[in-house]
């Protein structure tokens, strides 16, 4: 039972994964006999015994019975992650290919730039937070605008490093190769800390062209908080009512005249902004 489990853990239906092991055990065989050992229905036999040879598992000789014989286990199972891998890569290229047709024939639908748009949805818990700034980062097609949140400034600086570094290189270095500009305001020195300790000389030397280019951080300390995504989505930070420095949620608005105004005022702390951070 163990053995048949295995089988259909990779593909093997009930039935194949029966005939099978009976052929391996058995050195060779007839379908008549293979029926009556292993319960399967001889109206079903000759399906199961095709499938098995074209998943090379089985050879056949052609005789009347014809016989059937199992391929040396290794040969086969080696043969069988070959074409696996074969078939799992051009399924991930059609699969591409569809949906990029998909976007370019549904982009018809996408709600149009010029188009006042009101639109909010929220997030409660660190986790649905975190999954929240990580969603909305991935949506920017120009620009992020950051004003640190409170939850993270108020972290240790060891704390505050390992959160940084961990979303650096999981949501902002992706957009920074594709040339998504972030600027961020904070007055915590661990944020540079943590980006020149993320610094390290073996990287491509493109990509940290890259992050000096389109990662800009200055120091002020202001205590507003929010997030711009070009200039159609604001996020705005939610207080715990039980602890001032702790975030309670967020919230993620699509409302363009908001995010126009929260701009100005964004351009306002960054030219008072003292210190730019960088790697040097």
């Amino acid at each position: 039972m163990e053995n048949e489990q295995l089988l259909r853990n990779i593909g093997f239906n009930k039935y194949e994964a029966a005939a099978y092991l009976t052929i391996l055990k058995d050195g060779f065989t007839d379908a008549r006999a293979l029926s009556k050992k292993s319960k399967i229905p001889m109206g079903k036999i000759y399906a199961v015994l095709e499938n098995l040879e074209n998943m090379g598992f089985i050879e056949v000789q052609r005789s009347r019975p014809k016989k059937y014989r199992a391929i040396d286990v290794r040969i086969a199972f080696d043969d069988f992650i070959i074409r696996k891998e074969s078939e799992m890569k051009t399924e991930m290229e059609n699969l591409r290919k569809t949906i990029d047709n998909i976007k370019q024939s549904l982009s018809y639908y996408s709600i149009q730039e010029d188009r006042e748009q009101h639109f909010w949805s929220a997030a409660m818990g660190d986790e649905e937070v975190m999954k929240m700034i990580k969603s909305v980062y991935n949506e920017a097609e120009n620009e992020i605008c950051v004003i640190v949140p409170r939850n993270i400034r108020s972290m240790d600086s060891r704390q505050f490093k390992d959160r940084f570094t961990l979303m650096f290189h999981d949501t902002l270095l992706p957009l920074i190769k594709k040339g998504i500009k972030i600027r961020m305001i904070d007055p915590n020195p661990a944020l540079s800390e943590a980006l020149r300790e993320w610094n390290d000389p073996a990287e491509d030397g493109s990509i940290m062209q890259n992050i000096n280019k389109y990662l800009q951080i200055k120091v002020l300390d202001t205590p507003h908080r929010f997030v711009l995504i070009d200039r159609k989505m604001v996020i705005l930070e939610v207080n715990d009512p039980l602890s001032a420095d702790r975030t309670f949620g967020m919230v993620k608005l699509y409302d363009q005249k908001l995010s126009g105004e929260l701009h100005r005022k964004f351009e306002e702390f960054w030219q008072n902004g003292k210190n730019q951070l960088s790697y040097d």
